[in-house]
């Protein structure tokens, strides 16, 4: 063995692979810091213009239901075929009031406009007919021909001129909605402005390097942070060009501006067809880029010389270690594998390392379970195509599904954890053990693997020839029996929601929707229920009605510290609102109503909901996440109604103690004084009748008894301290002759004043 040729390839070898490494990594850190500091910034721009987003269309979002709500007013529809005129004041001064009810600070609206189509009369801020044809009247008339019957318009000409006066709504944006909303005729329109300085306001707080605008769908920008620009076409700046052709509601491109490169991030918005573009200069972030990658070099040049400096000092002691590898795989061995060379010999040792690593892959494929779980996980969430469904279903030893002619999404979600038993983290392991239920008790060639997704069991079966009817009454079989097998085994109560049938594979992220949204209705059908979404969605066609009369019940128990008539009360309104058979949005809109008169009539008494929330988290956010009608019932009581009651009898506790300290100072200070009731109610500003009520349950004797006794205890004090006669200090007493005086001095002490002076002086 020639020890002097392996050493030599072996300072060779260390050579190259030492400059390869070191070389690579200077150019590497210089690319890869260039593109982390660029990709740090995208997705910085990215966030800020998605919070943008939300910040504009919650606004629109708050116009448009303001706007519907104006509309669904009777005295605003059934204006509509009417000629108003004088003999209308009444109504007209109405519809001005819900008008102008609307024109919030928070929201930013300019103007609102109703216009009757049929009778030709304008309702503005300026009240009614101010402007008339040609022009604002026929501006608002053409946007009826639009055959939408709800839409934004942006990009309007220069200001209108009427007989009122100017109206300038140039560059102002304006929410349409007709009256019948979905009429091929409408007899009337509504109109809400909103200038383009109030979208300014909502992308212009996340201030940032370079701009943030709004462009329309016909390329025109409504909003920029850069007010001048606002109104300007900007279809053949090239990368506005590029975003529009890109089918991508959201992204990331690079372009040019002022012959500066630029990173763009935008986003299109599918509410209304607004495009949000935010567009950086590139130069700041690069120049860092570009100062740690020339850094890397001077580094990596000394790695470099370094590396040379020990393959060459090195490479010697590390051949050592070799040889003993070499001497202890073959020890004890004789014959033709003696006479291998090291490496030959370390080569078929880690052949053999490999041939166990393939033993192990192959015995890894028998894991399939693990991966039919992720492909049905996918497929849930609309992220595999049908076509690979195909092709990976038989790989994954799920070929009985391709057989399946008819499909349905079961979804087990836990009504409540029993708060003595479980905890939210026990969570993850309780749906674990929900899925192995499901798993043993529906047939394997009935369904793909249980996955678990956001805090829900979700099942996938399947039938190849059984009906409709009987493919439902199957599924609804199968969810009985896990239910009551998670009763049995785990002792709480699980609810189903069942999509519609399906027979594509693509559609099945739709049936996972649905089966949530079924779920969703619990609140009206109670627990442990199972829910096929076509029997519990209602007809959309229905409009809710808050029971507000209920609602107002609830309310004045609460003001009148009245926590079991509070209970009644919650509970007749949440009777009433599951007794309505309506979509299950309508259910949480009017458990946000409650929750903001609640909310509302504790403010106003001057408690601050900090009092009642014990975490970070809304009462908005812990509302949404109830399921049941007794959760949500609970929840206002144990929440608001409860609280709030024993806050508000905190406060008039304590308002009772600040009045009854006020007359006992103003007795204190007053006594020698023809004081009254009436007195000292013109003085602490209550009603004679409200200070005797409260001065008598915080002392426990009325007003003119503790007067009495007050001025008793003065004169006892003059009549010991004092050389005042008798009759000074019945006068001093405001007591009407000093008969009266003695009479009421015995009565209380059992002796007569001047007995009680003899008795007393000099003690």
């Amino acid at each position: 063995m020639r020890r002097s040729s392996y050493l030599l390839k072996l300072v060779l070898l260390t050579i190259v692979v030492g400059t390869f490494p070191v070389l690579t990594l200077g150019w590497y850190s210089y690319h890869y810091s260039s593109q982390s500091v660029l990709e740090q910034v995208e997705e910085s721009n990215t966030q800020i213009l998605r919070q943008s987003q939300l910040r504009v269309e919650q606004t629109l979002k708050m116009v448009d239901y303001s706007t519907s709500q104006v509309l669904s007013v009777p005295s605003v529809a059934s204006a509509f075929p009417l000629p108003l005129g004088t003999e209308n004041r009444v109504l007209i001064q109405d519809i001005y009031n819900i008008l102008t009810s609307i024109q919030t600070f928070e929201m930013g609206i300019k103007d609102v406009y109703l216009y009757s189509l049929q009778q030709d009369w304008l309702i503005t801020n300026a009240g009614l007919n101010d402007y008339n044809d040609p022009g604002l009247k026929s501006m608002i008339r053409g946007f009826s021909g639009f055959p939408q019957g709800s839409v934004w318009i942006s990009g309007l000409p220069a200001p209108t001129q009427g007989e009122g006066g100017t109206v300038d709504l140039k560059n102002a944006i304006i929410s349409v909605k007709k009256w019948p909303i979905n009429a091929a005729n409408p007899r009337g329109l509504i109109c809400v402005v909103l200038s383009a300085q109030q979208l300014n306001q909502q992308i212009d707080s996340e201030r940032q390097a370079g701009s943030i605008f709004i462009v329309d769908r016909d390329g025109r920008i409504i909003a920029d942070t850069n007010n001048a620009r606002i109104g300007t076409v900007v279809n053949d700046v090239p990368y506005i060009s590029e975003i529009n052709k890109n089918p991508e509601i959201f992204g990331t491109i690079s372009g040019l501006e002022g012959g500066e490169k630029v990173t763009v991030s935008y986003r299109k918005s599918a509410y209304n067809g607004w495009t949000y573009v935010s567009v950086v200069p590139t130069s700041a972030f690069t120049r860092q880029a570009t100062a740690i990658g020339l850094t890397s070099i001077l580094v990596s040049v000394g790695v470099l010389a370094a590396t040379v400096l020990v393959a060459l000092v090195g490479s010697r002691k590390m051949y050592s270690p070799v040889g003993r590898m070499y001497r202890t795989l073959l020890e004890g061995k004789e014959g033709p594998d003696r006479k291998k060379d090291e490496f030959t010999a370390i080569s078929e040792r880690i052949e053999g390392i490999l041939t166990d690593q393939s033993r192990l892959r192959f015995e890894i494929q028998g894991q399939k379970h693990q991966l039919t779980e992720l492909l049905v996980r996918k497929l849930m969430l609309g992220e595999v195509k049908g076509q690979e469904i195909q092709n990976r279903l038989p790989y994954y030893g799920q070929s009985h599904a391709e057989k399946w002619t008819v499909m349905r999404v079961l979804m087990f979600q836990i009504d409540r954890l029993d708060p003595n038993r479980f905890t939210e983290k026990d969570m993850d392991l309780l749906l674990f053990a929900i899925s192995n239920i499901a798993a043993e008790i529906v047939p394997e060639e009935e369904r793909l693997s249980p996955v678990v997704i956001q805090e829900s069991v979700v099942i996938l079966v399947g039938s190849a020839a059984q009906s409709e009817e009987l493919f439902k009454e199957s599924v609804f079989d199968v969810a009985s029996r896990v239910q009551a097998s998670v009763k049995q085994y785990l002792q709480m109560e699980t609810s189903a929601g069942i999509s519609r049938s399906f027979k594509e594979w693509t559609d099945a992220s739709r049936g996972y929707e649905e089966s949530k949204n079924a779920l969703k209705y619990r609140a009206r059908l109670g627990e442990e229920a199972i829910l096929f979404i076509e029997d519990v969605q209602p007809d959309k066609g229905k409009n809710p009605v808050y029971p507000k009369e209920l609602g107002d019940n609830v309310l004045e128990c609460i003001k009148s510290l009245d926590s079991e008539g509070a209970r009644k009360a919650l509970s007749e309104l949440m009777a009433e609102l599951w007794r309505q058979d309506y979509d299950h949005n309508d259910y949480q809109l009017a458990l946000i109503r409650l929750m903001m008169d609640l909310t509302k009539l504790l403010q106003d008494a001057g408690i601050s909901l900090h009092l009642l929330q014990s975490d970070s988290s809304s009462f908005f956010e812990d509302l949404l996440k109830l399921h049941t009608g007794r959760e949500i019932e609970d929840w206002f009581l144990s929440h608001l109604i409860i609280p709030g009651i024993d806050l508000l009898e905190e406060r008039r506790q304590a308002q009772f103690t600040s009045i009854s300290q006020e007359v006992k100072r103003l007795i204190e200070e007053a006594f020698d004084t023809d004081l009254t009731l009436e007195k000292c109610s013109a003085r602490i500003n209550y009603h004679p009748q409200y200070i005797s009520r409260v001065f008598r349950q915080e002392t426990g004797v009325t007003f003119t008894d503790y007067l009495a006794q007050y001025r008793l205890e003065v004169a006892k004090r003059w009549l010991k301290e004092t050389e005042l006669t008798i009759t000074d200090i019945a006068e001093k007493l405001k007591y009407n002759n000093p008969a009266n005086f003695i009479r009421y001095f015995r009565k209380m002490e059992g002796m007569t004043p001047g007995q009680y002076r003899d008795k007393n002086r000099g003690v």
